[in-house]
């Protein structure tokens, strides 16, 4: 019998297999019990099985007990010899089979009937395939006849394009003769444009000098615009503030004016008198005032972070500036408590941090909101200021920015967006008010 009827009823064993008390299944096959369906179809446990049927007796009817109640209807029609009228019916060859086999001698016919359409099915089925291939066959013709009709019509093309590209080629040789004569014009042209480049050349060596004496006048105004730049940073502890900060532009004024005049940081004399026509080689280089920088945010932090700030607080000779009511009205502050209060407890932040980092803090209040106090309080390492009459904690600020020495590092802790911005200006660290009031709990 053909594998593929005989699988059927080899699927009816292994399902009779795994449904039997151990104690009923021959001894071969109890150690597969428990496999999983999937594993029983390896093909040595499928001979073992199909040996097994042919020795075991009481496993081969056990077999035919479960497929004959399984297929009860089938099995009827079959003990009745009405098999060719199951296979008519829509019973596949398989089932039939099946039912025979468990149906012993009284299925013999209705397993070689089985055969017999299975037979018949599989010739069917490759009479089909032959004439699909035949099919395919012909397609493939028509497809290499079209092919050899589009290779002639190609081939007809190429010809027409060989005769066009001759004529092309004709053509081709006629433009370049034309070109060849454009190109003797051309050089005539370009002896003319050489001789008016040399002609050009010549009026911008004589720009280049004039440049080179507005370059010197530069110079002379930069040196004048520094020599007022240190006048005022000697006198900017006293001045306006509106004058502290017109230093901070004149230096940001100069250092733009700087390469567009075209000159290095360390001298430009060389510049200004190195053309043959210049006669300012005497003019003393201007130098490049120093410049206060901020400090570098520690990797992995924001700038408005207490740690943060905490390490800008370590650095060396470093000036802490304070907005006082901007912190103690924030938020995190103290803004529920008095002004004195609020005073008290920032003030008392400030001296623990102060004694804790080694830093040097300045604390500046609007001395219009209390009553008549020194100006300036020395409380240890912490200073606090209480400006004049008109004269805003804000202002303070940047005054003192501006007068500490360029090589200091200056903090400003403030939460005011303008005041950031002017302290910025002047090369100022800025961090926000949480910062500071963040590392009153930081251990």
């Amino acid at each position: 019998m053909p594998e593929g009827l005989l699988s059927g009823y080899l699927d009816a064993a292994l399902a009779t297999l795994r449904a039997a008390d151990q104690g009923e299944l021959p001894g071969p096959l109890r150690q597969y019990q428990t496999w999983t369906p999937k594993r029983l179809r390896h093909q040595r446990v499928l001979g073992l099985v199909r040996r097994t049927l042919d020795l075991d007796q009481s496993f081969r009817k056990a077999v035919d007990e479960r497929v004959l109640q399984e297929e009860e209807a089938l099995a009827r029609l079959l003990r009745a010899g009405r098999h060719a009228e199951a296979l008519a019916s829509g019973e596949t060859p398989e089932a039939v089979a099946r039912v025979g086999l468990a149906l012993g001698a009284d299925g013999e016919a209705a397993v070689q009937a089985a055969v017999a359409a299975a037979a018949t099915s599989q010739a069917r089925a490759e009479a089909a395939a032959v004439r699909s291939a035949l099919a395919g066959a012909e397609n493939e013709l028509d497809a290499a006849r079209e092919r050899a009709e589009t290779e002639a019509a190609a081939a007809r093309a190429a010809r027409d394009e060989l005769r066009a590209a001759k004529e092309e080629q004709r053509r081709v040789e006629r433009e370049r003769r034309s070109l060849a004569d454009r190109v003797e014009g051309l050089e005539r042209e370009l002896a003319q444009a050489a001789a008016a480049a040399r002609a050009t050349r010549d009026e911008a060596a004589a720009e280049q000098r004039r440049l080179s004496g507005r370059v010197a006048e530069l110079q002379a105004r930069l040196a004048e615009s520094q020599r007022n730049y240190r006048a005022l940073r000697r006198s900017s502890g006293q001045v306006d503030p509106a004058v502290a900060e017109a230093v901070g532009a004149l230096e940001r004024d100069l250092d733009t004016l700087r390469p567009a005049a075209g000159l290095t940081e360390e001298g430009t004399g060389s510049r200004a008198g190195g053309g043959r026509g210049g006669g300012n080689a005497g003019v003393a280089p201007a130098r490049r005032p120093d410049r206060r920088s901020p400090l570098p945010v520690p990797g992995g932090r924001g700038a408005d972070d207490p740690e943060t700030l905490a390490a800008w607080m370590g650095t060396d000779g470093v000036l802490v500036l304070v907005d006082g009511y901007n912190v103690t009205k924030h938020p995190l502050g103290f803004a529920d408590r008095g002004l004195e209060d609020q005073r008290t407890l920032l003030i008392d932040l400030c001296r623990r941090l102060a004694r804790r980092f080694g830093a040097e803090l300045t604390v500046v209040f609007d001395g219009g909101t209390v009553g008549p106090i020194p100006t300036r309080l020395p409380l240890g390492p912490v200073e606090v200021v209480f400006t004049d009459a008109g004269r805003t904690a804000d202002d303070e600020i940047v005054v003192r920015t501006n007068a500490a020495p360029p090589d200091r590092p200056v903090v400003v802790v403030t939460s005011d967006n303008e005041l950031r911005a002017r302290v910025t200006a002047l090369g100022a660290t800025v961090t926000r008010s949480p910062s500071l009031l963040g590392l009153a709990t930081a251990r």
